[in-house]
């Protein structure tokens, strides 16, 4: 499995500072704003699913 460090909604690059994850499925979170499942450990969806009005970001295909 590939490990996203990139950022859409900022643009910020980053690299993996730790190994592999037991259980992946504990770092998505639902949000109740606009429906999209986002990773809570990517800054920048955290920063854009905060805001009271958004749509849900791209998603990369």
């Amino acid at each position: 499995m590939k490990i996203r460090t990139d950022n859409i909604a900022t643009g910020y690059k980053g690299k993996p500072h730790c190994g592999p994850v037991e259980d992946e499925s504990k770092h998505f979170v639902h949000c109740p704003v606009c429906g999209q499942t986002f990773d809570a450990r990517d800054l920048g969806q955290v920063f854009h699913h905060a805001e009271p009005e958004h749509d849900p970001l791209p998603v990369e295909q």
